[in-house]
């Protein structure tokens, strides 16, 4: 009816101006007539800022030294048949010999700068290779690339066919955290016994002493038989070695394997991957979701050093009609440490619950209002940091700290719980 929707045009531009005069500062406050009167409230925000429609995703942004290449690595999600077997010491453990000469087959490039200055979407593709290509001019070589999302080896060295002396790069801008690996290797070779040895860890202790094992992703295991991410290795030693750097004491871990396949893609990590395109993808289903998206509500919390997003859910449910009364906040947080990808899973599984259509996931959200900030660090993550952010500091040490532009993400959770 068009006088319907020239005096609903009216009103709109009545209303406006009457918040233009009581509110001149400001456009987030909106006039609605209710039982008589004008009655101010905030607008609201929009359902999804940063994932603006569905599958699109802002695209990551690097370092500006960071050399990356276009593939992008993904792995199928599984559950285990069994539980994750711990390695049981064979006595056949040996201390690998630490200083013996072999031919480099990996070497990324030595940081440029000492701190953090801009960065690019997408990082700057790598403009050199160490052997030739393809894999016929490899021989028997494993080809070693850890250019990617959460990837981190900086050197990998041939000691004999079957044998390779690995350095982790430490975190960006720092000469410390070797924890986190994750790489990848192509051009295997199946039923072959390879040792690989990692060769610049800090910590004096590991848990690889008390069972755990490397993991593993065979492409070709994925493809054929559905299977992930699995434990591997034998002769798994964790030891003091005779290196050391600006008087810090360096470790080795080695251990034995097999490749399943013959030309294989396979990677190796310390923890199960969960990098920040796997959040952002999360986020994304949640906003397509027609139900969940009712009640949880993503926003930006901030923005990172290097412009990366940091997202915060809001879950509660809408009030509706009824009086709203005033619930507790519950607030979440999870990755300050990019290396320690078990908080994400757990995050991830937290999630998945109160999202859920369970009675008590109900309850909960009737309940509380919950704050959650899946990924505090996600440079650190992106860059395949163990522990830092890009300002070569740990996060969980600064929350005092009042410098906004050097932790932000650490800066506004605090702002937040202040509000």
């Amino acid at each position: 009816n068009p006088y319907v929707t020239e005096e609903l045009e009216h009103c709109a531009f009545f209303t406006d101006s009457i918040c233009d005069q009581l509110f001149p500062r400001t456009k987030q406050i909106i006039l609605e007539f209710s039982s008589g009167k004008w009655v101010p409230r905030l607008r609201e925000p929009r359902d999804l800022y940063g994932i603006s429609t569905p599958g699109h995703l802002p695209l990551i942004r690097w370092p500006y030294q960071c050399e990356v290449i276009g593939d992008k690595i993904e792995h199928i999600d599984w559950t285990p048949p069994h539980p994750e077997p711990l390695y049981k010491p064979t006595g056949l453990e040996t201390l690998c010999p630490d200083s013996r000469e072999g031919t480099v087959v990996y070497l990324a490039d030595e940081d440029k700068e000492s701190c953090f200055v801009y960065s690019r979407a997408g990082g700057s593709y790598p403009s050199r290779q160490v052997l030739p290509q393809p894999w016929e001019g490899w021989g028997n070589t494993l080809i070693f690339e850890a250019r990617f999302e959460s990837g981190n080896l900086q050197k990998a060295v041939k000691i004999s066919d079957f044998e390779y002396q690995l350095t982790l790069r430490t975190d960006l801008y720092t000469k410390r955290h070797t924890q986190w690996y994750y790489f990848q290797v192509t051009n295997t070779q199946t039923g072959m016994p390879y040792r690989f040895t990692i060769v610049n860890f800090t910590k004096p202790t590991s848990l690889y002493n008390r069972g755990m094992r490397p993991l593993l992703y065979s492409e070709a295991e994925a493809k054929i038989h559905k299977v992930g991410w699995q434990r591997t290795g034998n002769e798994i030693k964790y030891y003091k070695n005779n290196l050391s750097q600006d008087g810090h004491q360096y470790f080795s871990l080695t251990w034995t394997f097999q490749f399943p396949h013959d030309k294989d893609t396979c990677y190796f990590a310390h923890c199960y991957p969960y990098t920040y395109t796997n959040l952002q993808e999360y986020l994304a289903a949640i906003s397509r979701d027609p139900e969940q998206s009712k009640f949880c509500k993503i926003r930006i919390l901030c923005h990172t050093l290097a412009r990366n997003l940091v997202y915060v859910l809001t879950i509660t449910s809408p009030a509706g009609d009824k009086e709203v009364k005033p619930k507790a906040a519950v607030i979440l947080t999870a990755r300050v440490h990019p290396g320690e990808t078990n908080s994400s899973w757990m995050m991830k599984g937290f999630l998945d619950y109160i999202l859920g259509d369970s009675n008590d996931a109900s309850l909960l959200r009737d309940t509380f209002v919950f704050k959650v900030v899946p990924m505090l660090n996600p440079d650190g993550v992106v860059v395949g940091n163990y522990r830092c952010s890009l300002a070569g500091r740990d996060l969980n040490r600064n929350y005092k700290s009042e410098l906004k532009d050097s932790f932000p993400s650490i800066w506004y959770i605090r702002n937040m719980i202040k509000r």
